[in-house]
């Protein structure tokens, strides 16, 4: 079962697709990455899930008072359950899903959008294309002063990409998870 830990939903429990691939966030590394993202930071703040599966990250980020999401997410099963989940959570006005092809999304939707403060980004742990996905984030994807860029992946998959205007703020490993955190430098 998979639930929303803190704040105005906490304990809510969100739908799964049954059967499918999909690796939902676990509940442990969830709550350590709204532990390293200061809880002053998220409140009114933007948020952006990519390769959003279930939304669990995006949900828990509206419950613990982010003032938007944006979900990217591929599978049309999995963009129906987003809906069901945010429902069930009454966050449907805070958030936008967007079902299609992350990486054609970055090209497409997001030069004309307002920016966002935290980006996440899980891909399927066997995803191929992290040298095509780092530059189009960047690129694409406003992101403001101080804000985070967040990927999700194996612990054995090492992410030592410098990303311009960013700083590595840290990696932290929970077993064969590992979240590689940015942080965006304030642009003279």
């Amino acid at each position: 079962m998979l639930r929303v830990i803190g704040g105005k939903a906490k304990g809510r429990f969100l739908k799964v697709p049954k059967g499918s691939r999909i690796r939902p966030t676990s509940d442990k590394v969830r709550e350590s990455l709204f532990n390293i993202i200061p809880p002053s930071f998220i409140e009114g703040k933007r948020f952006m899930e990519l390769f959003a599966g279930t939304g669990a990250a995006g949900i828990e980020a509206l419950s613990r008072g982010a003032s938007h999401v944006t979900f990217i997410e591929s599978n049309t099963g999995h963009c129906k359950m987003i809906y069901e989940n945010l429902d069930l959570c009454d966050f449907k006005d805070s958030a936008e899903v967007i079902c299609a092809d992350v990486l054609k999304s970055l090209d497409k939707y997001f030069k004309e959008k307002p920016g966002y403060d935290i980006v996440f980004i899980d891909p399927p742990y066997n995803f191929p294309k992290w040298k095509i996905l780092l530059p189009k984030v960047s690129a694409n994807v406003s992101i403001f002063d101080y804000g985070f860029l967040i990927f999700e992946h194996l612990s054995k998959v090492s992410i030592n990409t410098e990303i311009e205007d960013f700083s590595l703020y840290g990696k932290y490993i929970y077993g064969d998870t590992t979240l590689t955190v940015y942080r965006k430098l304030k642009v003279k």
